[in-house]
């Protein structure tokens, strides 16, 4: 799975969360404490006015190659886009939560109202991602690919040649789950035009630190990079330096 970093306590040991099968994963998720996406993934099977519009949470859409990717995925989105609540409109959206005439939450209704009732409290803000509402990556896929790939070309050097270490787009590293293929907006554009390219626009990969600095002193690397060693460059101009 495209896992949460191990990191976050409440998804238990690093070691394991890596390897967790989308089952396993779902269980932590909904064991979790004062998250929207914990109460959201317990009454999935129910029947609410909301359910049937919500079609996943961003850590589970898919799979990726490597616990090492994964982890710097995860590490890259941060906790709040990794448990982020993908809705089909801005009308389930706006559903999940209901507010009182002076504007604080309405703790009895909608979402908090289902949180009560399986003991919960949703204590803190959760991103909502309105599918219908994402500006999409309009141009080429990958030619004869069930997997909607985007056509990005490999980044080049002033040479010519591929940059050493490079693996690939995050965007296209991502194996959406078979179910989520079909999924699309009114306008025909899947999950990978839409949520994963707004979430990692063209973020490189590379092997190590050190491919990924080299790189960046010759390439204008305009949506940052990741290195499976720990590396993260943000945007242009900005590191995250240390690791964890």
């Amino acid at each position: 799975m495209l896992m949460l970093r191990g990191s976050l306590s409440q998804l238990g040991n690093i070691d394991s969360l890596f390897t967790d099968t989308k089952e396993e994963m779902t269980t932590k998720i909904k064991n979790m404490e004062n998250t929207a996406t914990s109460v959201l993934c317990n009454v999935s099977n129910q029947q609410t006015r909301f359910s049937k519009d919500i079609i996943g949470v961003v850590a589970l859409l898919g799979s990726v190659q490597s616990p090492e990717l994964s982890r710097m995925l995860a590490e890259y989105l941060g906790e709040d886009k990794m448990l982020g609540v993908i809705c089909r409109s801005l009308d389930t959206a706006i559903s999940l939560e209901k507010y009182k005439q002076n504007g604080e939450i309405d703790y009895v209704h909608a979402l908090h109202a289902e949180a009560a009732g399986l003991g919960k409290a949703i204590s803190k803000r959760f991103l909502v991602m309105c599918f219908e509402l994402i500006s999409p990556y309009k141009h080429l896929l990958q030619k004869n690919d069930s997997q909607r790939k985007l056509a990005f070309p490999d980044p080049k050097l002033p040479n010519g040649r591929r940059p050493a270490g490079f693996m690939g787009y995050a965007v296209n590293m991502i194996e959406l789950d078979t179910h989520h293929l079909q999924t699309r907006t009114k306008s025909g554009y899947g999950l990978r035009e839409t949520v994963l390219f707004s979430l990692f626009k063209k973020l490189h990969v590379y092997e190590t630190r050190e491919n990924m600095m080299a790189a960046l002193c010759s390439l204008d690397i305009e949506d940052g990079a990741v290195s499976l060693d720990g590396g993260i460059i943000r945007e242009k101009g900005t590191l995250s330096l240390g690791y964890g």
